[in-house]
């Protein structure tokens, strides 16, 4: 899938994907739409905000940031309960264009002479017809990170997190990089670790 320039952050980031959602479950592709989080969404939150609280008690000043879309910030209301968060654009999961609310077999139908190639997660979002794409998706998140001045703990969604975490290690981009809906993904100098 090919390789994104590395970009140094010097601080604590840690990754947050958000909880399951109901799209998720019937396996539509979300982009920049929504879908409320599942029952297994919201537990998935909770979970992670009982791991944030014992992670943030040795982190310092920090800040969190969220992405604005209703999935991520369901989420991280649901794991910070009371404390505040700011609302990040840049985090938003890319834009998928005309396949945003599709299933596989609606995609068949719409794209037949592209649809049936594309089998993983990241070909199909990066690659939807009228959407943001890789490079830009990229260049937003690229921008993002240079700004980072303190740790920092990030709600965002898959395919912002595949790109985010290529681009924090310097590794190859592959959907293997999406941390698992609810996990808690740390990278420290470009080092990755997960926290349960």
């Amino acid at each position: 899938m090919g390789e994104l320039r590395k970009v140094a952050v010097p601080h604590q980031l840690f990754l947050l994907r958000h909880g399951e959602t109901e799209w998720n479950r019937e396996g539509r592709i979300q982009g920049q739409m929504d879908s409320a989080l599942t029952a297994q969404g919201r537990d998935q939150a909770l979970r992670q905000g009982h791991t944030l609280g014992r992670l943030r008690n040795d982190l310092g000043d920090h800040q969190v940031l969220c992405s604005p879309l209703g999935r991520a910030q369901q989420t991280a209301r649901r794991a910070l309960g009371n404390d505040s968060f700011l609302t990040e654009k840049r985090l938003s999961e890319i834009g998928c264009g005309k396949w945003e609310g599709t299933c596989h077999e609606d995609r068949l139908v719409t794209d037949p002479d592209l649809a049936p190639y594309l089998s993983e997660d990241f070909d199909i979002y990066v690659n939807a017809p009228g959407g943001e794409g890789l490079d830009r998706l990229s260049n937003r998140l690229v921008a993002f990170l240079e700004t980072l001045e303190a740790p920092t703990i990030i709600f965002s969604h898959k395919i912002a997190l595949v790109v985010m975490r290529a681009l924090l290690s310097g590794s190859e981009l592959s959907s293997n990089l999406a941390p698992p809906q609810g996990s808690i993904l740390e990278i420290n100098n470009g080092v990755s670790r997960y926290h349960v």
